[in-house]
This record gives C-alpha cells, structure tokens and sequence, in this order.
C-alpha cells in the first residue's frame, strides 16, 4: 500500500513537470495574467500496520514407543545329508570286431586294337572372280538465297505530362483567438501540384527484310561397275582307315576279407553313492524386539503473529497552480 501511495504521487509530480505551465482565463482582461504549476515537498505523518513475529516457550506432552530386546531359545528340525556306498549288477552290450571272408563278382576290362573305317569331310578352296555395281558419291557446290527479318531501333520524340509538387507559403493570421492582443502567428505553407510538359525520346523497333546468299554442297550419285576375286569354298566326302582301342569286360570272382561288428550281453557289477537326508533337531537364540509405551515431557518454541501499528513520516510533493500577471504587450 505504501509503496502504491508513492507511485501515485510520483505520477502526479512528474505529470505537473512535464506539462509546464499553462495558459488559463481571459488574457485581454486587466490585468492579463499567466497560470503556472509550482511543485513543493511537505513531510505527512501516516499510520503503518506491520505484522511482527512473537515467539514463546510452550511444553507439550508425547508418547512414545521404546524399543527393548530380550534373548529366546527355540528349536528346529534340519535335515542333514548321509552319504553311503551300494553295489548293483547291471546289464552291458559290448560291441566286438569279427573277421570273415566273403565272395564277390566284378567285372574286368580288356583292351584291344582294332582297325576301323571312317569318312571324312575335306574341304577344297577355289578363286573365282565377280563383278559388282556399285554407287560412287560426288559432291558440287550450289548458291542459295535466303530472306531473314532484322529488327533496328529508330529514336522518337514524345511529349508527356508529369506532376510536380511545389510548397507555397500563405499569409500570416492573427492567433490570439479573435481578442486583439495583437499576437501574429507566423506563415503556413501547403503542398500544391502542378503539371508540366517534356520532351522524351524513346526508342521503337522497326523490321526490315533482307537477301543474303549462302553456299550449300549438294551430293549426288554415279554408277560404276567394278571387278574383284573371292574364295569359293566346297567339300568332298573321303574314306580313312585308323586302328582304335576296343574295350571289353569279363566277369571274375574274388574273395575278401571284411571285419564285422558282433554285439555281446556282459554282466557286471558297479558301486554307487546313495544319500540319505537323516532329520536332527538343533537348538539357537534368537534377539526377540518388543516396544512399550513412554510419556515424555518437552519444550517447543511457538511463533505467533501480532499486528501494530507505527507512524511514519514521509515527504510528498505537492503541486499548485500560481497566477503570474504578465503584460499584454499594448
């Protein structure tokens, strides 16, 4: 609130500072006179309410749960692992090699040299000369004409209209709001268009034709008889006589010996570990925890808040509006 009440008389201050001073009443009476604000500090006493903390000492009552251990025996059953040796019989098949003998029919080549015919193909080459007719290219040259189009820029003159703007000053006026005080306020000046004429030159563009000759080659085609000599293939068909291997086979029987595996019954016997789990019974202590309940006595600080009251002296400006006589300047 104190600090609102501040900003409000700073506002007012700083709004009387700026504005200066002004202009009031009739300034053709007699006397004429001039009304301006002038600013000055006064100290006001006000009354401030503050909240101050008050803390005091206060006992309070409380329960409390306090822990107490106390020893116990208990019992409990374990079972604990026997170990013992057993011997037991057990069937096994074992596998054991064998040798036997054992027959078998192969068959078993036999090369020999024998004379065979065959025909073959033999080819005989032979010259032969042809004639062809062939196309032989020849090249002159031709003069042509062409027309094309060019385009050339020729200057004109034109006339155009452009605006310009001119500031002209009007005559004074009497600004003492129609009292004869004989104040004169000065020239105003306004913008005024005006339209002028000037000659512009532009460019515009104008086609022509024109003729240009050009040289062009022109192909054409004779015919032209020609000789040359190829290879003229052929074959003939001969009889040739060569010795080749001819194979034969033979059935033959031959004896082998193989290992044959034999699988055989044996019993036997083996030792094993069997455990047995034998119960025992075991004493220990244990930490039992119980709590009980307790009142206790203590001291607290409590903080409580009051509200008082103080007078302060501040400085405020205060502003007024004084009357100044002036002259009229008769």
């Amino acid at each position: 609130m104190r600090r609102k009440f501040f900003a409000g008389l700073t506002g007012l201050s700083l709004l009387a500072q700026g504005t200066g001073f002004a202009w009031a009443g009739n300034c053709c009476s007699a006397p004429c006179v001039q009304y301006q604000y002038q600013t000055e500090y006064r100290q006001v006493q006000r009354t401030v309410y503050r909240t101050v903390p008050v803390t005091t000492a206060r006992e309070i009552s409380e329960t409390v749960m306090v822990p107490s251990v106390r020893e116990e025996q208990r019992q409990m059953t374990v079972y604990v692992p026997t170990t013992r040796q057993e011997t037991r019989q057990r069937t096994v098949y074992r596998c054991e090699v064998e040798a036997q003998e054992r027959q078998r029919t192969v068959m078993v080549p036999e090369t020999q040299m024998v004379a065979q015919q065959y025909t073959v193909t033999v080819p005989e080459v032979r010259h032969e000369t042809r004639t062809v007719t062939v196309q032989v290219p020849e090249v002159r040259q031709e003069v042509r004409q062409r027309t094309y189009t060019v385009c050339r820029m020729v200057p004109e003159v034109q006339t155009r209209q452009v605006t310009t703007y001119q500031c002209v000053a009007s005559a004074p006026f009497d600004c003492g709001h129609g009292h004869g005080c004989g104040y004169s306020c000065g020239p105003t000046y306004q913008v005024v268009p005006q339209v002028q004429e000037i000659q512009v030159t532009v460019y515009r563009p104008v086609q022509e034709q024109q003729v240009a000759n050009y040289t062009v080659n022109v192909c054409s085609y004779r015919q032209e008889e020609r000789s040359y000599t190829v290879n003229v293939c052929s074959y003939r068909q001969e009889a040739r006589t060569q010795q080749v291997p001819v194979t034969t086979y033979k059935q033959q029987v031959q004896t082998y010996t193989v290992n044959v595996p034999v699988t055989r019954a044996v019993e036997e016997s083996y030792t094993v570990a069997v455990t047995e789990m034998v119960p025992q019974v075991k004493t220990y202590t244990v930490q039992v925890q119980e709590c009980r309940a307790e009142t206790r006595t203590r001291t607290v600080q409590v903080t409580s808040y009051q509200t008082v009251a103080e007078v302060v002296t501040d400085t405020v400006p205060v502003t007024t509006c004084v009357a100044v006589p002036v002259g009229c300047g008769h």
